[in-house]
């Protein structure tokens, strides 16, 4: 009579589980960022039908699936645009992440317009296509031979609009009477 009362209770109690919705989970230890592409002493130019637009290099280059990583890079954009009166833009970074048309710079950034504009700081944002340069972090540099320094620069290179806070800008007069 026991054995056929456990039986019976071993019988429903796999009928019982059988029901038991079960959850599959997926830990994020399984799912690595894998490069997909790795390039050593990458050289890349752009090319239109005008001239070449663009030249990257770095020391290393790797690509993953949802962005770009570059290292000791150097970014070189040549102005496009008629109505502009600058020719190059320069941007360096030790790394540099891109997202889209979105760059990241990290770590000894400097951002050099022609010869009137060199900014040194250690994090900026940049987007290639609406040429817009934001950062949070202190920054110091040049702008036509006068030194600036400040805190949360905002560079719009489309409108050659410039804010920023906590600016100390010291103009060099040519005339000193």
């Amino acid at each position: 009579m026991d054995i056929k009362l456990f039986n019976y209770s071993l019988l429903f109690l796999a009928i019982g589980s059988y029901f038991i919705p079960v959850e599959n989970r997926v830990n994020n230890s399984d799912i690595k960022d894998i490069p997909l592409v790795v390039f050593e002493k990458p050289l890349m130019y752009t090319v239109t039908d005008k001239n070449v637009s663009r030249v990257v290099q770095g020391s290393h280059a790797i690509k993953y699936k949802t962005r770009d990583e570059m290292y000791d890079a150097n970014i070189l954009l040549r102005n496009n645009l008629e109505n502009k009166d600058y020719k190059i833009e320069t941007l360096e970074a030790q790394v540099i992440i891109k997202k889209g048309d979105d760059l990241t710079l990290q770590r000894d950034v400097k951002y050099n317009r022609d010869d009137f504009i060199n900014l040194n700081t250690n994090s900026m944002d940049y987007n290639i296509k609406t040429k817009l340069a934001t950062n949070k972090v202190p920054y110091d540099g040049y702008y036509y031979n006068n030194t600036i320094k400040g805190t949360d620069l905002y560079l719009d290179g489309t409108k050659n609009y410039m804010k920023s806070k906590n600016v100390h800008f010291e103009i060099e007069v040519k005339n000193k009477k």
